[in-house]
């Protein structure tokens, strides 16, 4: 228990510095040196490039250091600050690695891009002469890759429960008899206020598009599209039913897809396990962790987790996962019994 606490100890503090220190550091650099340059760069600059990598939109000087603030910022706390506060429990996995090695990179990358870009138009008559983004863009991606391995590898490999340890006993039922019939069905949902969250954005979209198509405006049929689209994702991947019978284990959406099915036969290890989502997975619904697991993961707490005979890990939220393990375990005992 001491070596554990010890070592959440050392990856937290790892975290803090590269996925808090670091990023918000980094944005603060960006912006002096961004608003250092206005009164050399020409009003107004550019701020957009086309594919060709010439630029094709502008803005105010201003404009760039306050959205910089914003990016650095928002970063930080969309990909820091909240797994930080997901796992404040006392688990720690590869995923919050990844994250504390992912922010730095991504706010680096997005605040070299905008620097360089400002840079570039000091002493210009007008925006129209920005030089080429392209170097830019290059500088930003190797800066945001450099910086990531340096975060991830400056940052314990630290698994403290992670989804692997048990929830409690199992439990045990007594063996079933060899006709005897068995059912076990959940429902499993997101939170409601993950849902309302999805839901609100689909209809931000919706009402965008709508906006757009009574103005005139030519983005209406894309947001539409895209609107359609995430509102499907999000009915698709919010709403589970889970069904453990002696077929094995079945977990579907309310929608029919996606639908995941593991065979009794191929059932290896079932237990009950506690799962944090933003530790384990990186976040809510249909995941894949970076060791391989996957899963429906849709809120935190108890979790059923099956091992394949191939070694693959399946996930799934769901209430009363000690009498679904119990009972997929003695589903299994009975059909290797029978091979005998």
């Amino acid at each position: 228990m001491t070596d554990s606490l010890s070592d959440l100890a050392r990856a937290r503090r790892a975290f803090i510095w590269w996925a808090l220190i670091v990023p918000l550091t980094l944005t603060v650099i960006a912006v002096v040196v961004q608003v250092l340059a206005i009164p050399a760069l020409p009003d107004p600059v550019a701020v957009h490039w086309g594919a060709s990598g010439e630029p094709d939109g502008f803005a105010a000087p201003w404009v760039v250091p306050v959205i910089s603030a914003a990016v650095g910022v928002g970063l930080t706390a969309l990909l820091g600050v909240f797994a930080y506060a997901g796992a404040r429990q006392g688990e720690w996995g590869p995923t919050l690695r990844f994250l504390g090695a992912m922010t730095p990179a991504a706010v680096a990358g997005v605040l070299m891009l905008a620097t360089w870009s400002v840079l570039g138009q000091r002493g210009l008559a007008s925006g129209t002469d920005a030089p080429n983004i392209v170097p830019a863009v290059v500088a930003a991606a190797v800066t945001g890759l450099v910086l990531g391995l340096v975060g991830w590898f400056a940052q314990p490999a630290v698994t403290v429960s992670g989804g692997n340890a048990a929830l409690s006993d199992d439990g045990t039922l007594a063996p079933l008899a060899p006709t005897e019939r068995v059912l076990w069905l959940r429902s499993v949902t997101m939170s409601m206020p993950g849902m309302i969250a999805l839901y609100a954005l689909v209809v931000v979209m919706l009402g965008g598009a709508m906006v757009s198509f009574l103005t005139s405006g030519s983005a209406a049929v894309i947001l539409l599209i895209v609107g359609l689209i995430v509102g499907a994702l999000v009915a698709a991947t919010t709403m589970f039913r889970v069904r453990i019978d002696d077929q094995g284990l079945r977990v579907t959406s309310y929608l029919g897809i996606p639908r995941f099915r593991i065979p009794l036969g191929e059932v290896s290890a079932v237990h009950a396990v506690f799962v944090s989502p933003l530790a384990d997975f990186g976040g809510w619904g249909v995941r894949f962790a970076i060791d391989g697991r996957r899963g429906v993961v849709l809120r935190r707490g108890e979790a059923l987790e099956v091992t394949r005979r191939s070694g693959r890990v399946f996930v799934v939220t769901v209430d009363d996962a000690s009498t679904a393990s119990a009972l997929l375990n003695a589903l299994r005992q009975r059909a290797a019994e029978k091979t005998i």
